[in-house]
């Protein structure tokens, strides 16, 4: 009788964990679901996609540079000029905005709510608890001081935050960079 019991409670264990498995998503599963947002987000929006650098700024309304880390980038204004000879550890101030593909409102301290996040340049810090990412240094390479942009961020480019979750979750951002002498 203990060993029917026994079989008996195994089976039922098994299948909850398999039931449970089905219903979470692969993280192959999660990057379509991720690239799908984006796409769906830039079609909603009439962006156009290219994969050369717009020669005038600010870049014409609506246009999106892709680049090779599959970063969305807009250049509202070069601010001071793209600045070539900007060095590591450069302390870089950033004003941001931040909403989701549906366009839903994440943080802020672009309107006076909070102080700028302070971020230092090729320096990633893994320990932020937000505000520095990959994505946000990349974009210092197309801007100069005062430099105004707008992305569209894959999850392995943001805060790490949204790779942690049970759903990878691309976000956009409205950015303004002021460089510290």
């Amino acid at each position: 009788m203990r060993k029917i019991i026994s079989v008996a409670a195994l089976f039922a264990l098994l299948a909850i964990a398999f039931s449970s498995c089905s219903s979470s998503l692969t993280y192959a599963n999660q990057l379509n679901e991720e690239k799908a947002s984006i796409k769906e987000y830039i079609a909603t929006n009439h962006y156009q996609i290219v994969d050369t650098i717009p020669s005038v700024a600010p870049w014409p309304d609506g246009v999106y540079y892709v680049t090779e880390s599959g970063l969305y980038i807009h250049v509202d204004s070069l601010g001071a000029g793209v600045n070539t000879s900007l060095k590591t550890n450069t302390e870089i101030c950033v004003r941001f905005n931040e909403t989701n593909m549906a366009g839903e409102q994440g943080y802020t301290n672009m309107y006076g709510t909070g102080d700028p996040v302070q971020l230092y340049y090729n320096n990633v810090s893994s320990s932020a608890k937000y505000g520095d990412c990959l994505a946000w240094h990349e974009g210092l390479k197309y801007v100069g001081d005062g430099g105004h942009i707008h992305m569209i961020v894959p999850a392995s480019l943001g805060w790490s935050m949204y790779t942690t979750s049970s759903a990878l979750t691309a976000m956009c951002y409205d950015l303004r960079y002021t460089f510290w002498k």
